[in-house]
């Protein structure tokens, strides 16, 4: 293929333009959704890496010293691609089946997640209150709790066949976990715009005892001890210059 990273490169050039101009509205999300989803996997698979490195990343946190690079791989990875005051873009990889990213939020963010290899599944849940603000959230033991909706399980798939692409909102589907179903999958996530961490939650019992549309809440724990991430060699880019567009 002529120049994937070109291809790349204009394409987040494209989605980081129309974040600027996004204003929350279901008609600009589906915009957003509709360049992501359209995009040709296959450029995005030209860029897969060969290995894992061992400089450990915590999710959309700075690298962790190298003094924890004695660390095993997790066998998940990560790279950050482009980020703005309008939105951020990344990828995960997994190297074998069942890996899991632990359940966790995207605090007022809009998302959209592009498998393009592999398959995994996302068990979601929605949050019931319309603000983040703590006066909102029953606490426990210090860390909030929320109430929020069961909204099932959705599997994505980098095949010619399936759903390959979701959206999620400031509130639906935000509290969400991913597992990995096959070995070496690989996705990105685009968000807008971007925030500066998320929060993870205490797992809910398994979905075979849930029913979509159930009420419950979650517990608000600390980031997960075991849960780290390898860095991942993929394309960077610098911020566009998107003055006067």
């Amino acid at each position: 293929m002529e120049n994937p990273t070109r291809h790349f490169q204009m394409m987040l050039r494209r989605i980081a333009m129309m974040a600027k101009r996004f204003d929350g509205s279901p008609e600009s999300v589906n915009i957003i959704h509709s360049v992501v989803a359209n995009f040709d996997s296959s450029i995005l698979r030209q860029f897969l890496p060969n290995r894992f490195s061992r400089v450990v990343h915590t999710m959309f946190s700075s690298v962790v010293p190298t003094t924890t690079t004695n660390k095993e791989s997790s066998g998940i990875q990560y790279a950050d691609i482009y980020k703005d005051e309008f939105c951020h873009v990344n990828a995960f990889g997994f190297a074998h089946a069942g890996l899991k990213i632990p359940l966790h939020d995207h605090p007022a963010e809009n998302a959209v997640m592009k498998v393009f290899q592999g398959a995994v599944r996302i068990r979601s849940f929605t949050i019931l209150e319309e603000t983040f603000d703590e006066d909102y959230w029953e606490q426990e033991d210090g860390r909030p709790r929320l109430l929020v909706r069961y909204e099932g399980e959705t599997v994505l798939s980098g095949g010619s066949e399936g759903r390959h692409s979701a959206a999620l909102g400031p509130n639906i589907g935000n509290i969400h976990e991913v597992v990995s179903l096959e070995p070496h999958t690989y996705f990105c996530d685009f968000f807008f715009p971007p925030a500066a961490s998320c929060n993870y939650y205490r797992p809910p019992p398994p979905s075979e005892s849930l029913h979509v549309g159930q009420t419950l809440r979650l517990q608000q724990i600390r980031s997960p001890a075991d849960f780290y991430c390898d860095i991942m060699e993929f394309p960077q880019f610098q911020k566009f210059n998107l003055s006067g567009e």
